[in-house]
């Protein structure tokens, strides 16, 4: 994968293709890094997924005073989804595997998206390979945000009530099933 590791380069190759940045913050002696980098970023689906979404950026927490501070990180590995203009959309800390790496990458996508109206790309980019997703701990969160998605696209609310049914029927003990409040 091709990490870029200086933000001024990022920022300009965001504005270019329109790609969100994703940084990960990492630092000396980082164990979840380390585990990351052997068994995380060797899944070539994964790579591949980062490579064609996202510009990649490298960074040291700790050299990294200033963004590290706007951001509010404080812990390697963390992942940030961030606009060329530098706006945090969505993060995650620590260590995943390969399957949580890629369910965090279409639910950044997604925070991503929804804030320029793109809903419906949104939703689509949730969708791609969704049933490989169903093992993840991630899974109810990316049903959740593809209903969302396509809630605030169409407006139809049977549609939307019926999906977060399905979701508090199926997945009962997750945050996502306690948002179901209809009758």
């Amino acid at each position: 994968m091709n990490w870029l590791h200086n933000l001024e380069e990022a920022r300009t190759e965001a504005e270019a293709s329109r790609k969100p940045i994703l940084l990960q913050f990492e630092m000396e002696g980082c164990g979840g890094c380390k585990k990351l980098y052997e068994e995380t970023y060797s899944d070539h689906i994964l790579q591949k997924e980062m490579t064609d979404n996202f510009v990649l950026l490298k960074l040291d927490l700790i050299k990294e005073r200033e963004l590290r501070k706007s951001l509010g990180a404080y812990w390697t590995p963390s992942f940030y989804f961030l606009t060329e203009d530098l706006k945090s959309r969505f993060n995650f800390n620590g260590f995943v595997p390969p399957l949580e790496a890629r369910a965090i990458l279409r639910l950044g996508m997604a925070e991503f998206l929804a804030p320029k109206g793109k809903y419906s790309e949104a939703a689509e980019f949730l969708k791609s390979d969704l049933k490989s997703f169903e093992r993840s701990s991630l899974y109810s969160k990316m049903l959740y945000q593809i209903a969302l998605m396509e809630y605030i696209k169409t407006k139809d609310k049977n549609d939307f009530k019926s999906k977060l049914k399905f979701i508090a029927e199926k997945y009962p003990d997750t945050i996502e099933a306690k948002t179901y409040f209809f009758d």
